[in-house]
């Protein structure tokens, strides 16, 4: 049998060491297992109660009429707190071994936090130095020419999709709490 090269990149040899490790024990160990296991479910259900605390306090405020300027104000906020959001998917992340559906559905959940980030800030940005008095605060954007209405719209639109990927990502985090139960479950029937 002719041997063959094979070319592979250099995460893709840390993807197959982080599995062969796997294998052979690294994260079949009890304590170091369910440590890091508690750690990510942990970290990621901390990020879904952000955004579900997030989505439920602006969508409250949706359905009141108040100023345009202060809409602004808090669309300049909830942008600031996606970034925030965003940056610890991107840490959080890396640390899932195993699961790859956890893991898409992080990153379809960064991605939507990412475009919602981005359609916020075209909408409203927020610029310490800028003189206008039209535009009190230093608030800037799309968003101060369209009717209040129309800007709820808007807002509910970007905050709607951030929702639906969350909930997903809580289906999959169930999935693997039960999967790293049964994994213990199984390695301690082993000892």
């Amino acid at each position: 049998m002719a041997k063959k090269i094979i070319r592979i990149t250099e995460s893709d040899l840390v993807n197959i060491v982080k599995r062969v490790l796997n294998e052979q024990g690294g994260y079949d160990d009890t304590i170091q297992m369910a440590q890091h296991g508690g750690s990510v479910i942990g970290g990621l259900k901390k990020i879904i109660d952000n955004i579900i605390e997030l989505l439920s306090n602006n969508i409250e405020s949706l359905k009141k009429n108040i100023d345009k300027h202060k809409r602004m104000k808090i669309m300049v906020d909830i942008g600031n707190v996606l970034e925030i959001i965003e940056d610890n998917l991107k840490k959080i992340r890396k640390e899932i071994m195993g699961n790859r559906e956890l893991r898409k559905a992080v990153s379809d959940l960064r991605r939507s936090v990412e475009r919602g980030r981005n359609r916020l800030s075209t909408l409203s940005s927020f610029t310490p130095r800028f003189a206008n008095p039209e535009m009190p605060g230093g608030l800037t954007g799309a968003g101060m020419e369209i009717p209040s209405q129309e800007l709820n719209d808007k807002l509910f639109d970007i905050l709607l999709p951030i929702s639906t990927k969350a909930e997903k990502l809580a289906f999959e985090l169930r999935d693997e709490e039960e999967n790293i139960i049964g994994r213990l479950g199984r390695l301690d029937n082993l000892n």
